[in-house]
């Protein structure tokens, strides 16, 4: 996030309060995060499904768990001196920005912001600052892709399926449906990371780079960062 906001100026379209929000976010966005995708906790009518009533039951999880302590414990307060009508603002913005991280709406915001681009983009409109910071978020959350050398990107694409084969072999144990590319015994992991480079990561980098829109940022992510990589699955 600093890399975006520093490197690639993206702090020059935001307002100060979206960008301490956006921060605010980054670290908080997956707090208390289970290992399971909120599929997976809604099908075993975990409890936690039930209290969010099936509707985005991690990010929901995340936001309530980390304001618990945020609110609560005057050291961790960090929205403790921002006026009353600041404090509700980026409350708001932390809150929308968590929400839009649930992988189901990942489609949906990418085609908002291609719509958007091109016109007068962002406005002070909280739609279009909700829309930027959330997309900055994500293209942030799967920046793994990005990272240079072969063992470094190894170890990412190892961590994600150790996590991915957890939650398949508790599908089998509980006989349900194992969710695709999460059973160890019919995964190959280099085509399913291939595949989830071309048709979630690219896309959404080459996406928010417009918003970027500086040629050496472009560069760094894009050539010399996941097309490298891919290369490394082909």
């Amino acid at each position: 996030m600093h890399y975006l906001m520093v490197v690639g100026n993206l702090q020059a379209q935001l307002k100060k309060l979206d960008v301490f929000a956006l921060y605010v976010s980054n670290i908080i966005h997956d707090y208390e995060h289970s290992g399971y995708s909120n599929q997976f906790i809604v099908r075993t009518k975990h409890p936690l499904a039930i209290r969010y009533s099936d509707t985005c039951v991690l990010e929901n999880h995340h936001l309530a768990s980390a304001f618990n302590i945020i609110l609560k414990d005057d050291e961790a307060n960090i929205l403790a001196n921002l006026p009353i009508a600041m404090y509700r603002e980026a409350r708001r913005l932390i809150i929308e920005i968590i929400l839009n991280t649930d992988m189901s709406k990942h489609f949906s915001l990418m085609t908002t912001l291609k719509t958007k681009l091109g016109t007068n983009f962002p406005t002070d409109a909280i739609k279009d600052r909700v829309l930027i910071l959330s997309c900055a978020l994500r293209t942030c959350d799967i920046f793994k892709v990005v990272r240079d050398g072969r063992s470094t990107f190894n170890t990412w694409m190892e961590q994600l399926f150790l996590e991915y084969f957890k939650q398949g072999d508790m599908e089998r144990v509980l006989d349900l449906p194992i969710s695709k590319f999460m059973d160890r015994e019919n995964t190959h992991k280099e085509k399913a990371y291939l595949n989830y480079i071309q048709m979630v990561c690219r896309p959404m980098l080459t996406t928010f780079l417009i918003v970027i829109q500086d040629e050496e940022v472009n560069t760094a992510i894009l050539k010399d960062g996941v097309d490298k990589n891919k290369k490394l699955l082909d």
